[in-house]
């Protein structure tokens, strides 16, 4: 699997958008790995993991390809993981798609190309959003499916199990996946806060070659429906404990908030010591 981090921002984003605090003045000055976008994630340009603002223009910048997406994974309906404006400009005139691009050009439209029909994996909260946004998913070529922790998907030649996070004012507000494909695992766990027992114990039925989590709270304590640095570590200790990380597996760190991590510059060699990994807008890996 081929791993490309589209964001890997809060919903503040890096710098924060009203915010002139060292970290962010930092950030705009010295911009590269530091700047964040909103946290996206994208696997081999089929599957791709929340939908937030920017995802598509930071694609293009990173020559990544959206059109043909086959999956959606939404976490949870915060705007900064699932912005529903996105999914309108799938509609066109079928008609349309015959013609020559010349004549195209004389009708207009959002779309001028075929792209195959996206099928999208949410809790009730992402299904609710997504009716009350879109129109008509037949034309926008979209199929929705509820989602249930524990209860596996299967889509495109990967296996989906969702985990139940703790984010969020209601119970089932916001879902970690583990992805399947190929022989490989992995564990995409974002506000996330932390697991219930119950929740946890799926998380451990499984073998990793990539964890990819939060770290939203950085150098602070817990807070609520996050994580912090101390937890991400005790998190990867008790999955090296039950030997659910395989040799040479990767653990990184996104979803970081200037208020409480440090600028990359800084903040990478931080994480390293601890045996992680930083990730940044860009980031593509192998798995």
């Amino acid at each position: 699997m081929k791993l490309t981090f589209l964001g890997t921002g809060a919903g503040e984003t890096y710098p924060g958008y009203w915010c002139e605090c060292p970290h962010c003045t930092y950030a705009r000055k010295h911009r590269g790995k530091n700047l964040r976008t909103n946290s996206s994630m994208v696997i081999d340009e089929e599957l791709l993991i929340d939908i937030g603002p920017s995802c598509f223009d930071n694609a293009a910048r990173f020559g990544v390809n959206l059109s043909k997406l086959k999956t959606l994974l939404v976490t949870h309906p915060h705007e900064d993981h699932l912005y529903p404006q996105h999914l309108h400009w799938r509609n066109t005139d079928e008609s349309l798609l015959p013609l020559t691009y010349v004549e195209k050009m004389r009708h207009g439209g959002p779309r001028f190309t075929d792209i195959p029909q996206l099928n999208i994996y949410g809790n009730s909260f992402v299904m609710e959003t997504l009716r009350k946004s879109l129109d008509d998913m037949e034309e926008l070529k979209i199929n929705l499916h509820e989602i249930r922790e524990g209860k596996e998907e299967k889509t495109d030649g990967y296996r989906i199990l969702p985990v139940r996070g703790n984010h969020g004012s209601q119970r089932g507000f916001s879902h970690s996946y583990i992805i399947q494909k190929d022989g490989k695992t992995l564990l995409y766990a974002l506000d996330s806060g932390s697991y219930d027992e119950d929740q946890f114990a799926l998380i451990q039925e499984h073998q990793y070659d990539a964890v990819i989590m939060e770290g939203t709270t950085g150098l602070n304590e817990q807070y609520g429906g996050h994580m912090c640095l101390m937890n991400n570590i005790r998190i990867r200790d008790r999955l090296k404990e039950n030997k659910c990380l395989r040799e040479n597996s990767r653990f990184l760190l996104t979803h970081l908030s200037p208020h409480w991590c440090p600028p990359h510059d800084w903040y990478e060699s931080i994480v390293a010591s601890e045996g992680l990994e930083l990730a940044y807008d860009g980031l593509q890996i192998e798995v």
